[in-house]
């Protein structure tokens, strides 16, 4: 009886010690799944990355090329009309640069095309953030380009005003002076005055947007905010004559306008060809369940 007793115990003992040998196996294989003391690699966090469908990186090389585009042409025509415009004896010259006034026409009205395209691609990416906002700055550019259609008109008008000058004589003190100088100052209106004052506004919306969401650094987003509400305000004070709007113009008007144009030349032009647009990330991989 005593035999059986005791062979049981060493049994039993033999068995305990193979659990604790097992358990001490397991869990040398829990601590090997493990990296330097870290959770499971099944538990580890993916690797992120920004996702973008291919149409809004098209959208986005587009809207970048565009402001580049626009800017480019509108200097030009800038350079091309006002030698001829500003001239005192502009109506006399018109009609012989016919082709001059043409070309800056035509590099001004695809200025006017360019900026409501830059809306037209920006407002599938924005109407997902705010609707409300992105529809005003789509309506604000359709209204600016609409504005600066009629100053293309006011200046293609001058060409058969000029030819009817200058078959007539010149004749000084006429009503051709007269009506060439409100061609003049409709070009004028729709081309900056008016014009600028719409290019505010719907900056206004546009960096606003870029900065509360975040869409590009706060740097570039603030350098935008700041430019675009100077140029609606100082456009405002130029309705009563205090300041020149002139186009290239010295003094405070060219150093109100350097925000803007750091920002729509150099800043978020090339920011969106390299980076493009900030948008929420997601996993590469989506983890273990």
């Amino acid at each position: 009886m005593a035999t059986n007793e005791h062979t049981s115990a060493i049994k039993q003992t033999a068995t305990l010690k193979g659990d604790t040998q097992m358990t001490s196996t397991e869990q040398t294989a829990v601590n090997r799944s493990t990296t330097n003391g870290h959770a499971p690699a099944t538990m580890q966090t993916p690797k992120s990355k920004r996702i973008v469908s291919a149409s809004q990186r098209r959208a986005e090389i587009m809207i970048a090329t565009l402001f580049l585009v626009s800017a480019v042409t509108s200097f030009l025509g800038i350079s091309v009309l006002d030698p001829i415009l500003n001239a005192s004896d502009y109506l006399a010259r018109v009609f012989p640069n016919k082709g001059a006034v043409e070309l800056g026409s035509l590099l001004w009205s695809i200025n006017n095309i360019g900026i409501v395209f830059i809306a037209v691609f920006a407002f599938r990416l924005l109407r997902k953030l705010d609707e409300a906002l992105a529809v005003g700055y789509l309506a604000s550019r359709i209204i600016e380009g609409t504005i600066m259609m009629v100053g293309i008109v006011a200046t293609l008008l001058l060409i058969p005003l000029s030819q009817e000058f200058l078959q007539a004589g010149a004749p000084q003190n006429s009503w051709f002076l007269t009506l060439g100088d409100v061609l003049k100052q409709a070009k004028f209106l729709g081309l900056s005055e008016v014009s600028a004052t719409m290019l505010g506004l719907g900056g206004c919306l546009f960096t606003w947007m870029l900065f509360r969401y975040r869409l590009v650094p706060r740097f570039i987003s603030v350098v935008g905010l700041i430019g675009y509400a100077l140029v609606f305000l100082y456009s405002i004070v130029g309705w009563f004559g205090l300041i020149d709007l002139t186009p290239l113009a010295s003094g405070p008007v060219g150093v109100l306008a350097l925000p803007v144009a750091v920002f729509e030349i150099i800043l978020l032009p090339f920011w969106l060809l390299f980076r493009g647009f900030k948008t929420p990330e997601a996993p590469e991989h989506p983890a273990a369940e």
